[in-house]
């Protein structure tokens, strides 16, 4: 894979923070086209706000303005206790209002796919128009998904159901490393992931957003995304099966995150579902917003 060098923002403070009607701080930040049909950006796990870099190109391309949030705990946006990822619908809608946004598409990688599917599930269609999703993270609902994790997952998935709190307190090493010895947090991912990402993950322009996405990610240590991987290895609260707009996926067949059984499953179980395996692509295969905008550019009115 030969990636395109990602947008970088003028610094990592180039954000506008919103405060919620409960007065809980979210931050945003503008990528894409400026003038162009919205679409809310939604980082991955654990990510933040900066990922929307890596999907500026194809954003501008398309005609699309990102408006890419910190989900709480994240970046510079405040942790929520208790939440949900049926309460992430309320936030972008609220932001949506905020920014006067009638209509708008959503986008997101990875752990983005919880959050992209319950507002496919709960915001209205009338204003909801599409998901753009680049291996998102599906449920694990059956026990051919279970089984078929990579050992990581397998074992969050384990300590999710029985020792949440230590499951927790794993992301607690992540943060340290993502903060303070970043080249170190990249060296051991590209020990974990398919060949094709780690060769993705040699691009200096592609491993350098990559550090400092991971940087600010932390920036309020470990909690929102020790609490979020909870979430994600847990019962959703909603099914799948409920997303009431077109769903564009793209998700590479060599991923070893979102795996087979997993993108079988999202691909049997979503209504209306664009579904392509991206042959010989991993999880990082950013190539691919190329592809998932043009799908997205047909839903817009």
């Amino acid at each position: 894979m030969t990636a395109e060098a990602p947008k970088t923002p003028s610094s990592e403070a180039d954000y506008t923070l919103m405060y919620l009607p409960s007065g809980r701080r979210l931050a945003y930040q503008d990528y894409g086209c400026p003038d162009g049909f919205p679409v809310f950006y939604c980082h991955g796990t654990p990510s933040c706000r900066l990922e929307a870099g890596f999907a500026d190109d194809a954003a501008r391309k398309m005609g699309f303005r990102l408006i890419a949030t910190d989900r709480p705990g994240f970046g510079r946006s405040d942790f929520q206790p208790g939440r949900r990822f049926l309460d992430w619908p309320h936030d972008i809608a609220a932001l949506a209002d905020h920014l006067n946004i009638n209509a708008f598409g959503l986008a997101g990688h990875s752990g983005a796919g919880p959050h992209l599917f319950a507002c496919g599930a709960k915001v209205d269609p009338a204003r909801l128009k599409f998901i753009g999703a680049l291996g998102p993270w599906g449920p694990i609902a059956t026990a051919d998904i279970r089984s078929n994790l990579n050992w990581l997952d397998r074992a969050f998935a384990r300590l999710a159901h029985h020792l949440p709190w230590l499951m927790r307190a794993g992301f607690a090493p992540m943060g340290w490393a993502a903060r303070h010895a970043p080249r170190l947090f990249l060296n051991i991912l590209k020990r974990s992931v398919s060949e094709a990402d780690r060769r993705a993950l040699e691009d200096e322009n592609l491993s350098r957003r990559f550090r400092a996405m991971q940087h600010e990610a932390f920036r309020h240590g470990s909690r929102g995304a020790g609490h979020e991987a909870h979430l994600a290895y847990s019962d959703w609260g909603f099914d799948i099966a409920s997303v009431r707009v077109p769903v564009h996926i793209w998700l590479g067949d060599e991923d070893i995150f979102v795996t087979r059984a997993m993108g079988q499953h999202m691909e049997a179980t979503i209504p209306n579902v664009d579904f392509h395996w991206a042959k010989g692509a991993g999880h990082l295969n950013i190539e691919d917003w190329h592809h998932i905008f043009a799908a997205c550019r047909t839903n817009i009115p």
